[in-house]
C-alpha cells in the first residue's frame, strides 16, 4: 500500500512541477492604435473664408476630410452628417439672395426637400436646376449660429426665408464648383496690384531666392556666392525697410532693419573670411523674413500672396 501512495505522489509532483514553472498566461497584445492621417487645411483667402495663414503663424488645426454625399441622404439622416466637411451634389432648385440659394437631389422639385447653400463669397449665381457641387461645414441653420463661423458676413434672408429655413441642414460653402465648366464661382478674384504694390513684389521675388541661394552657398563654403548673394540682400532689405516706413508700420521696418543688420554682417564676415560669423547670421536673417511674413502676408484664393488688408498701402 505504501508503494502504491509513493508512486502515486510521485506522478503528481512529476505533473505539478513543470506546471507551476511555466510563466502565468498573458493577455493577448493589443493591436497598436492606427492614427488617421492629417489632412491639410485648404487655405483661405480675402473675403471671410478663414483658415489660411502667412508663413510663421500659429499651427493651424488639421481639416476634416471631406464626407461625399447625397442631398437626399442629408435630408433623410441630418443629424449624421452635422458639423461635417461635405462634399455635395445637387441641382440648383431657387436663388434666394445673393450669397444663398437652395439645392435638391434631382430636377424634379419637391416639397420641403431643400438645402440651404450660404456662400458668402458668392461672385455668380449658378442657374435653375444646374447640377452644382458644394464644398463646406454642413450645420443646422441659426442665424446667430452663422455668426460665429463666417467673417465680414451679414446674412440677407428675409425673416419669412429664416423661419422656413431654421433648423433644418445648410452647408456652409467655401466653394461652389459648376461642373459643366469646372469654375469655382465662390473663388475671391483679387483686384489687380497697383504699381507701388508690384514694385514691392520685384523686392520679394528678389530676397526669396537670394535667401535660398546664400544658404546652399555657405553649405558649400563658395565664398563668392556669399558675397554676390549677400550684396543682393543687403540692397533689398534696404529698399524693404523704406517701403514700410512709408507704410508707418514699426513692425514691419523693425523686421526688414533687423535683417538687414544680418545681411551686413554676413558681408562683412565673408569679406574676413569668417565662417562661423557668416553662418551665425544667416539663421537669425531667414527668422526675420519668416515673422514679417506671418504678419504682413496673406495668400489669396488665386494662389499669390499680397499685403494683409490693413497693414499695407491699401
Amino acid at each position: 500500500m505504501r508503494q502504491v501512495l509513493a508512486a502515486a505522489f510521485f506522478l503528481v509532483a512529476s505533473v505539478a512541477i513543470p506546471y507551476a514553472q511555466q510563466p502565468p498566461p498573458q493577455p493577448p497584445a493589443q493591436p497598436p492604435q492606427q492614427t488617421p492621417p492629417a489632412t491639410q487645411t485648404p487655405p483661405a483667402g480675402r473675403g471671410g473664408r478663414g483658415g489660411r495663414g502667412g508663413d510663421g503663424g500659429a499651427p493651424v488645426a488639421p481639416a476634416k476630410p471631406l464626407v461625399p454625399v447625397a442631398a437626399s441622404t442629408v435630408v433623410n439622416n441630418p443629424d449624421q452628417y452635422i458639423g461635417e466637411m461635405v462634399s455635395l451634389t445637387a441641382t440648383v432648385e431657387a436663388t434666394l439672395t445673393k450669397s444663398v440659394f437652395s439645392v435638391d437631389q434631382d430636377k424634379t422639385k419637391t416639397v420641403d426637400k431643400d438645402i440651404l447653400i450660404i456662400a458668402p463669397t458668392l461672385q455668380n449665381m449658378p442657374d435653375a436646376n444646374v447640377y452644382v457641387t458644394v464644398l463646406g461645414e454642413l450645420v443646422k441653420f441659426d442665424p446667430d449660429a452663422l455668426k460665429g463661423k463666417t467673417k465680414n458676413y451679414t446674412l440677407d434672408l428675409t425673416p419669412e426665408q429664416i423661419a422656413k429655413y431654421k433648423g433644418k441642414p445648410a452647408v456652409i460653402a467655401t466653394a461652389v464648383v459648376v461642373n459643366s465648366t469646372g469654375v469655382d464661382i465662390a473663388k475671391v478674384i483679387p483686384p489687380p496690384m497697383t504699381p507701388e504694390e508690384l514694385e514691392f513684389q520685384k523686392l520679394m521675388r528678389q530676397i526669396g531666392p537670394a535667401n535660398t541661394a546664400l544658404r546652399a552657398a555657405i553649405d558649400k563654403m563658395d565664398a563668392a556666392a556669399v558675397k554676390e548673394q549677400g550684396a543682393i540682400l543687403a540692397t533689398a532689405f534696404t529698399k524693404t525697410e523704406a517701403y514700410w516706413k512709408t507704410k508707418n508700420r514699426p513692425e514691419a521696418t523693425g523686421f526688414a532693419g533687423e535683417a538687414k543688420k544680418h545681411s551686413d554682417t554676413i558681408n562683412t564676415a565673408i569679406a574676413a573670411g569668417n565662417w562661423d560669423g557668416v553662418k551665425a547670421a544667416a539663421a537669425p536673417l531667414a527668422q526675420q523674413c519668416a515673422a514679417c511674413h506671418g504678419t504682413y502676408r496673406e495668400r489669396l484664393d488665386d494662389g499669390t500672396f499680397r499685403i494683409k488688408l490693413g497693414t499695407g498701402s491699401r
